[in-house]
């Protein structure tokens, strides 16, 4: 007998993929009846609090939930507290191309991803049909739409502004409407430009901060977390929620009323003269790494090979409705989805370029830190988009 300890961030087990992840432990426990699998679960910023006790004390638990971006994986490898994987392993497995780079360190693999994630701009069919709006195809459409919103006293837009991540996903897809290339940031990023002095970025600054000032942020927009920016748009007192693939669940979440998940749907974010609705934020999210001195190493790489068994998550995650997996999944169409996983598919299918990973994660914590710092500072008008782009620039030169 033995246990294995899983830490995750899929907090809700009884909805999305915590209740998917959690029906896989499960059925794994029935068909190995010599394991216990006990489970730990957070929402992401909790997660990522306590992830970094267990760092400090040497003593993560034998499976936990990872991301492939250089802030939180790398200072992982680089004190030797993750199992390096064998890739040849899940060769067979039909990972989609690119998606195990970021888990790699000096060519080794040191975890597997979950999804396949994009943002994108969610919004209530009834509400916009309600008020004579049609779906916004330009930034130029989503700022008039948001006015009408306004002036029926409806809440615009809502995402999770107070935990700061969700911020510079939202810039890079206005800098990308601006540039028409999501490579410019990346040159920032590698010292061959700057933020600072640029009228492409500037203009995406003004018009990030734009969305503050003509009110088109839902009520306490700044003090939002995840849980409340989602209840607040499921609850239907929001008309559109920047939020990624992830969240294909809020169609067969019962916590929210059968008219909303009737009309709940997915779009690309508007498109510009230079870029398109088909230039895409996006990469691959959350998965999974063992802990390097777990006592239970071997039993916890068996665990994720049972996980990543194609029947199990890429297969479950898809036909629950629950999310895009980072494996491919044409076998598991049904031909039954529901009309907002299509639209996901739809604009899955359709990428032409794409950010990969978010601005943010390309670096330290403390880059991180800042970065975020910067864009909550730039919507709460404590900083000017001259100023946050010069914070911006000056949270680069630490990763230089």
């Amino acid at each position: 007998m033995y246990t294995l300890k899983l830490f995750t961030a899929l907090a809700d087990r009884s909805n999305g993929q915590g209740k998917i992840e959690q029906q896989i432990i499960d059925t794994y426990m029935k068909e190995h009846s010599n394991v216990t699998v006990e489970v730990e679960a957070l929402q992401d910023e909790p997660y990522k609090s306590k992830v970094k006790i267990y760092a400090s004390s040497n003593a993560l638990p034998d499976i936990i939930q990872s991301w492939g971006q250089t802030s939180f994986i790398k200072p992982l490898i680089d004190e030797g507290m993750l199992a390096e994987l064998n890739e040849a392993d899940f060769t067979s497995y039909s990972f989609v191309s690119g998606s195990l780079d970021g888990f790699k360190q000096a060519g080794k693999l040191y975890g597997l991803p979950r999804n396949t994630d994009f943002f994108v701009m969610y919004y209530n069919q009834k509400i916009l049909a309600d008020n004579g709006i049609k779906i916004p195809k330009t930034t130029q459409d989503w700022f008039a739409a948001t006015k009408k919103l306004r002036a029926k006293g409806i809440n615009p837009i809502t995402t999770n502004a107070v935990e700061g991540w969700s911020l510079p996903i939202w810039f890079e897809y206005i800098a990308q409407r601006h540039t028409g290339d999501f490579t410019k940031m990346d040159d920032v990023l590698a010292g061959k430009a700057t933020f600072t002095g640029d009228e492409q970025f500037l203009a995406a600054a003004n018009e990030l901060q734009q969305f503050q000032k003509d009110n088109a942020l839902a009520e306490g927009f700044l003090t939002a977390d995840y849980g409340a920016s989602r209840n607040l748009f499921g609850q239907g007192k929001a008309a559109f929620f920047l939020m990624g693939s992830w969240e294909s669940g809020l169609a067969t979440d019962e916590n929210f009323s059968e008219e909303f998940r009737n009309h709940v749907a997915a779009a690309p974010y508007p498109a510009s003269e230079v870029g398109k609705l088909t230039d895409i934020a996006a990469w691959f999210g959350g998965g999974y790494s063992v802990s390097a001195h777990s006592k239970n190493k071997a039993e916890a790489i068996q665990f994720l090979k049972y996980f990543y068994a194609p029947e199990n998550w890429a297969k479950q995650i898809w036909q629950s409705g629950a999310g895009i997996p980072a494996q491919k999944f044409d076998q598991y169409l049904t031909g039954t989805e529901n009309n907002l996983q299509k639209g996901l598919v739809n604009i899955f299918s359709s990428i032409s370029t794409s950010s990969g990973t978010p601005l943010q994660d390309q670096g330290t914590n403390e880059f991180k830190n800042q970065v975020m710092e910067a864009h909550q500072s730039l919507m709460d008008g404590r900083c000017t988009p001259v100023e946050f782009l010069k914070k911006l620039d000056a949270a680069v030169k630490i990763n230089q």
